[in-house]
């Protein structure tokens, strides 16, 4: 599973069982930390996930910011709720991609606003998965 945090929103992927392809889930609408929790931990148990990736919104040159701090400060509440383990991946330039996507493929300015942050989170784990792959290549 795979989580791009937002302040508002999450966006939710998960991996097929081969853990060779990211599949955009949905996006979630924050509430409380209780209730986020909660979603996360029952959409993890229903998709079977065995590990949750997180993206880390790194700033432009690479280093850590206050966003990071926040990001990483939920990941650990997921981590005591939902026992799985957590990687955090840099998540640089998912968004952009992920709306240059959109707008190939020919999706309105409104709908990839509703879709962006799923995709994101789906670029997010492809990129941890095809890591993954081409190490044990290796």
């Amino acid at each position: 599973m795979c989580l791009d945090m937002g302040e508002k929103q999450v966006g939710v992927a998960f991996s097929d069982i081969t853990q060779l392809i990211a599949i955009a889930h949905s996006v979630y609408h924050r509430r409380n930390v209780s209730k986020d929790l909660g979603y996360f931990y029952r959409i993890l148990k229903e998709n079977e996930a065995e590990s949750i990736v997180v993206g880390l919104p790194l700033a432009i040159d690479g280093y850590e910011n206050q966003w990071c701090d926040k990001v990483i400060h939920f990941a650990n509440k997921i981590v005591n709720k939902c026992k799985v383990n957590i990687y955090l991946q840099d998540e640089r330039f998912s968004t952009s991609f992920a709306t240059n996507a959109l707008k190939l493929y020919g999706v309105s300015i409104i709908k990839s606003k509703k879709l962006n942050d799923k995709v994101s989170a789906c670029i997010i784990l492809q990129r941890t998965l095809d890591r993954m792959n081409n190490l044990l290549k290796e």
